[in-house]
C-alpha cells in the first residue's frame, strides 16, 4: 500500500471521508497505464477512482469470454428451468447448461458487438441486465465473475430482483477483498484487474447492496486456489497474463511449490481469507427492487 490517504465518496455506500488510495497497472495486456482505486473505510468495498468513458476499449477480442464457441443443439430436455447468466461473453456456461438438458436459456452482455442465438434454446442480447423487461419470470440469475464489471452495482441488483420469481435465486462469483493474495501483494494482486474490474466487494459492501436491493445473503463459499498467489507474483515480476504461460509459470514455480500454494488456499479459504468466492441470495418475496 503506498500509504496516501485522499479525500473520497465511496459509490457504494456514499460514506466520505480520507481513504487509502493505491496506484494499479492494467497488466492484462501491458498496456502500462495506472488507474486510481481507493478503500472505503465504511463498506470495505475497494474500488476505481474513476470509470474510464472508454472502457469498452479494454475488453478487446481476444478477451477470455467472447471466445468463439462450438455448439450443437442436443435433442434431450429435462429442466424447464428459465435461468438468466448476466456477463455472459459469447455463452460457453449456457451452452453447456443445453447440454445438461436445460431448454430455457438467456443471456446478456453489454460488450457484445450483436445478439447471439444457439438453436432454438440459448438467446444472448448485447445489452445490461437493466434494458431487460421479463419481469418476474427467471428461476434462477447467475453473475459469474461480471459483478465486478458493472458501474451500478446496485442497479444491476435491483434489476436481478424485478426479473427473478419469487422463489428465485442469485449466484455471484467474484474476486472478493480483504484476502491474503492482496495483504501480500497490494497493488499487484492479479484479480484487481485495473480497470475492468470497477468494485472489488466485501461482505460489507455486498450485505450492504443485498438490503438495498431486496435479497438475503444465504452463504459465502470462498474459492481461491493457488493462482491467488501466483498470478500475483507474476504481475509483480512485471509477467502480464496473456504472458503467463504454464512454460512461463514452471520457471518460478516448482511441480511442490504449487502443490503446496493450492493447499495453502484451501486453508485461507477456510478462514474466509481467500481472494475469491461463490456467494448465494435469495429474493425476499414480494420486491421489486427494493426490499
Amino acid at each position: 500500500m503506498e500509504g496516501q490517504k485522499k479525500m473520497k465518496t465511496c459509490k457504494i455506500c456514499g460514506a466520505r471521508g480520507d481513504f487509502e488510495t493505491l496506484f494499479v497497472q492494467e497488466m492484462m495486456y501491458d498496456t502500462k497505464e495506472k488507474f486510481e482505486y481507493f478503500i472505503c473505510e465504511q463498506c470495505e468495498c475497494l474500488q476505481i477512482d474513476q470509470i474510464p468513458e472508454d472502457l469498452w476499449q479494454y475488453y478487446r477480442d481476444e478477451y477470455y469470454s467472447y471466445q468463439p464457441n462450438t455448439y450443437e443443439e442436443t435433442k434431450i430436455v429435462n429442466c424447464h428451468d428459465k435461468i438468466l447468466d448476466v456477463g455472459c461473453g459469447s455463452g460457453k456456461w449456457l451452452i453447456e447448461r443445453e447440454r445438461l438438458g436445460y431448454d430455457r436459456l438467456f443471456g446478456c452482455d453489454p460488450f457484445l458487438k450483436e445478439d447471439i442465438h444457439y438453436g432454438n434454446k440459448i438467446h444472448i442480447r448485447n445489452c445490461e441486465i437493466g434494458e431487460l423487461t421479463e419481469d418476474g419470470s427467471f428461476d434462477a440469475i447467475r453473475m459469474a465473475d461480471s459483478f465486478e464489471h458493472m458501474a451500478d452495482p446496485l442497479e444491476a441488483l435491483q434489476s436481478a430482483n424485478r426479473l427473478l420469481k419469487d422463489s428465485g435465486v442469485l449466484a455471484i462469483s467474484i474476486p472478493i477483498y480483504p484476502n491474503i493474495a492482496f495483504e501480500m501483494f497490494i497493488e499487484c494482486w492479479y484479480a484487481l484487474d485495473a480497470p475492468r474490474h470497477l468494485f472489488l466487494h466485501s461482505r460489507k459492501s455486498l450485505e450492504y447492496l443485498f438490503e438495498r436491493s431486496g435479497f438475503q445473503l444465504t452463504s459465502i463459499n470462498y474459492t481461491s486456489n493457488e493462482s491467488q498467489i501466483v498470478r500475483s507474483y507474476l504481475y509483480q515480476k512485471g509477467i502480464p497474463l496473456y504472458e503467463q504461460t504454464w512454460e512461463v509459470i514452471q520457471q518460478h514455480f516448482s511441480e511442490e511449490d504449487l502443490e503446496e500454494l493450492g493447499k495453502q488456499a484451501v486453508w485461507w479459504n477456510g478462514r474466509e481469507y481467500g481472494d475469491h468466492a461463490d456467494i448465494y441470495a435469495k429474493k425476499i418475496k414480494g420486491t421489486k427492487g427494493t426490499p
